[in-house]
């Protein structure tokens, strides 16, 4: 009740005489009239509303449909009294949805009442004129009103009001799809009715119906959204009227659409179509692949486990163990034993083709995981008590993979035995069976151990000779950093003597030089002398 009055944003109860609580009050969205004397206040007229709603509260708890009646209709009229009124949406359709079920439950309401009731409703709360409508619409139709409804959905969808019709474009669009939908019950009932040796004269009847109702479904589905029962009731005419290729478009449109919201049902209805009009094995393959994609838990991943069975392909059976282990690991698939099956007959396969590797792979990527939450003594104790076939397609996975789990096949041949299913001889077949499988796990284990222990001193025997290694080569780089140095040296050495030896080539070769320039001078006197003593003859 506090939430309803919540809704309603009617205060609580309050002395008259406290003024200051009166200040407080949060403010209603129904504005009291006032007449000329102010009789009537808004304080009051609250409470009395409170009082009302707490007695139909009571009413309907104690299922005094009845009384809650009496009441209600005599809060109806309070409401149907104000000379101007704004109804909060929230409110309005909590007041109709109040007297509606307050209807349904009396036993000599008849269809004239809940019209009245509706049409009252529609009244008062004007915001939701036309999701009263939708309303009414539907209870219609569960009475079989299938014309009727047809008229309450025009009226809704032809309903204008200023602002409030431009704001509920949503609404109107829903109307509008169920406008379409009702036609295609209409012509889903003319189609159950048409007798065998009176079909062509009903034909022309049922098409007019499916005319209508595809233009709108049509229409509906062009918007993005989410419409299933819409999607579902054209794909069924489509079908009918064998138009394959059409129905095909718009399922793939609806799922592969990127305007559309995500909705795994789209895909869903896209398989069952394909699979309805057998379609390809590739083409089924890859509309579950991308319905995996959404929902990895859905329940038609155990079919697309068996149509990659059916491929026969290494890359398919991968993937198949992939889907069934990721399967598994989903709670509401803990304990199927049809999830359960297919994963032993998976890894079946796959030990017949010698490519148990690829299953230990995947089981060591899970082992921790898988553990606890199949194979832990309370489980082993859970499924003895309520499921105790798929205890042995449990113990036969564990088998397959050579793993044994003490505790958990305890209670599977516990099973056995109370069953009857196996005598004792089999029992201590078993027993060997297990102890040499223990020996060989052993043995591998002591294999591996010694390999790890190889590996080990090999790995440390190889570091301490790259220890070794990095020494000398620092060494080497120590005496290579004082080779460098020494031939910088040397060179600079012979820079040095270079150029003493162009120093002193230099000075030999000026004083050739000059020597030659001293026997030019030399000539030149001799020349002047001999030249001085032909002329004194």
């Amino acid at each position: 009740m506090d939430d309803i009055e919540d809704e309603l944003n009617i205060a609580h109860d309050f002395p008259e005489d406290d003024t200051t609580n009166r200040e407080q009050i949060k403010k209603p969205t129904i504005h009291v009239y006032k007449d000329d004397k102010g009789v009537r206040t808004t304080t009051s007229f609250l409470k009395s509303n409170r009082r009302c709603l707490k007695r139909i509260r009571d009413a309907m708890l104690l299922h005094k449909w009845q009384e809650a009646a009496f009441y209600y209709n005599s809060y109806i009229q309070t409401l149907e009294a104000m000379d101007a009124y704004t109804v909060n949406t929230t409110a309005s359709e909590i007041t109709w949805r109040l007297g509606t079920e307050i209807l349904r439950h009396l036993p000599n309401a008849s269809a004239e009442d809940f019209n009245a009731v509706y049409e009252q409703l529609k009244n008062n709360g004007v915001k939701n004129f036309s999701m009263i409508c939708l309303e009414h619409c539907f209870h219609l139709m569960l009475n079989g009103e299938m014309e009727e409804a047809k008229r309450q959905l025009s009226v809704g969808e032809s309903w204008r009001h200023g602002n409030f019709s431009i704001a509920q474009g949503d609404t109107k669009r829903i109307i509008h799809a169920y406008s379409g939908f009702l036609d295609y019950l209409i012509w889903l009932k003319k189609k159950s009715s048409v007798a065998e040796n009176d079909e062509v004269s009903s034909n022309h009847e049922m098409h007019s119906y499916f005319r209508q109702a595809s233009v709108t479904l049509k229409d509906i589905l062009s918007q993005p959204g989410v419409w299933d029962p819409f999607v579902l009731s054209y794909i069924n005419m489509l079908e009918f009227y064998d138009d394959e290729e059409g129905a095909l478009q718009i399922l793939e449109n609806y799922a592969y659409n990127k305007e559309f919201p995500s909705n795994p049902n789209a895909h869903v209805y896209l398989y069952q179509f394909l699979k309805r009009h057998n379609a390809p094995q590739a083409r089924l393959i890859g509309s579950l692949r991308i319905l995996r994609t959404l929902v990895p838990s859905h329940e038609l991943m155990l079919e697309l486990c068996s149509l990659l069975l059916c491929t026969k392909l290494m890359s398919d059976l991968e993937e198949a163990l992939t889907i069934s282990m990721d399967l598994l690991e989903f709670s509401s698939w803990k304990c199927d034993i049809r999830a359960w099956s297919n994963l032993l007959n998976i890894m079946k396969i796959l030990k017949k083709k010698k490519c148990l590797e690829t299953v230990k792979v995947e089981w060591d990527a899970r082992y921790s995981l898988w553990f606890s939450l199949h194979y832990r003594s309370y489980i082993g104790r859970k499924d003895m008590a309520e499921n105790p076939s798929i205890m042995k397609v449990k113990r036969d996975v564990l088998r397959v993979m050579h793993i044994y789990s003490a505790r958990y096949i305890r209670y599977a041949l516990k099973v056995e035995r109370k069953s009857g299913s196996k005598p004792k001889e089999d029992t201590v077949k078993e027993k060997k069976k297990r102890m040499k499988e223990r020996k060989k796990r052993e043995e591998e284990e002591k294999k591996r151990e010694e390999e790890k222990k190889r590996k080990k001193m090999a790995m440390e025997k190889e570091k301490k000779r790259m220890e070794k290694e990095k020494k000398r080569m620092e060494k080497e780089k120590k005496r290579m950093e004082k080779e460098k140095k020494r031939m910088e040296k040397e060179k600079k050495k012979m820079e040095k003597e270079e150029k003493m030896m162009k120093r002193e080539k230099k000075k030999k070769k000026m004083e050739k030089k000059m020597e030659m320039e001293k026997k030019k001078m030399k000539r030149a006197k001799k020349k002047m002398i001999d030249d001085e003593d032909i002329e004194e003859d």
